[in-house]
C-alpha cells in the first residue's frame, strides 16, 4: 500500500509532463529566422529558401511560390520526419500549400513542378551532401501583406524556420 502512495503520483507526474511537452511542441513554437538566399542550420541540415515570389493569380487571388532546399549529411533520416509548410500574414491568417492549382504559376515557373513537396520524397533519391530541392505554392487573397513562410520538422519542434516576404 505504501508503494502505491509513491508510485501513483509519480506515474501521473510522468504522464502529465509528457503531455505538457507534446502540447508545448505543437503550440509554443520558436522561430529560427532565415533570409532569402542565405543558408541556415535547422533540424540537422543546411536549409536555404531560394525563391519567395508573389504573382497575380487567376480568379482574383494572388499566388505565392516558395522554393527551398536542404543539404543533409543523412537525407534518408531527414526524409522520415514529417514536414509542415505554411504561409501566414501579419493579421494571423495562415494558408497551406495548394499543389500548383493555379495555371499562372504553371505557365510562369514550369520548372518548379519538377520539385518535390517538403518531406520524404524530396530526400528519397538524394545522396549525402546533395541538395534536396522542394517547393510549396499558396493561393492567398491579394490584400494579404507581410507574409512569412514557415517550415517545421517534427523532430526540431518547437523550433521552425521563418522567412519573411522580401520587400520590393
Amino acid at each position: 500500500m505504501a508503494a502505491l502512495v509513491v508510485a501513483v503520483p509519480a506515474a501521473l507526474a510522468a504522464q502529465t509532463w509528457g503531455s505538457i511537452k507534446d502540447w508545448r511542441a505543437q503550440h509554443l513554437r520558436q522561430p529560427v529566422a532565415a533570409t532569402l538566399g542565405q543558408p541556415v542550420d535547422y533540424a540537422g541540415a543546411s536549409w536555404t529558401v531560394t525563391r519567395f515570389t508573389r504573382l497575380a493569380g487567376s480568379g482574383g487571388n494572388a499566388v505565392v511560390l516558395a522554393e527551398f532546399e536542404a543539404v543533409a549529411a543523412d537525407p534518408k533520416a531527414l526524409g522520415a520526419i514529417p514536414c509542415e509548410v505554411r504561409l501566414a500574414d501579419e493579421s494571423g491568417r495562415a494558408w497551406q500549400p495548394t499543389l500548383f492549382a493555379d495555371p499562372v504559376l504553371r505557365q510562369q515557373y514550369p520548372e518548379a513542378e519538377q520539385r518535390s513537396l517538403c518531406g520524404g520524397v524530396a530526400f528519397a533519391a538524394i545522396e549525402p551532401g546533395q541538395p534536396a530541392r522542394m517547393v510549396a505554392s499558396f493561393s492567398i487573397p491579394p490584400a494579404a501583406s507581410s507574409l512569412t513562410l514557415s517550415i517545421a520538422l517534427r523532430s526540431a519542434l518547437p523550433n521552425y524556420l521563418s522567412v519573411g516576404e522580401p520587400r520590393t
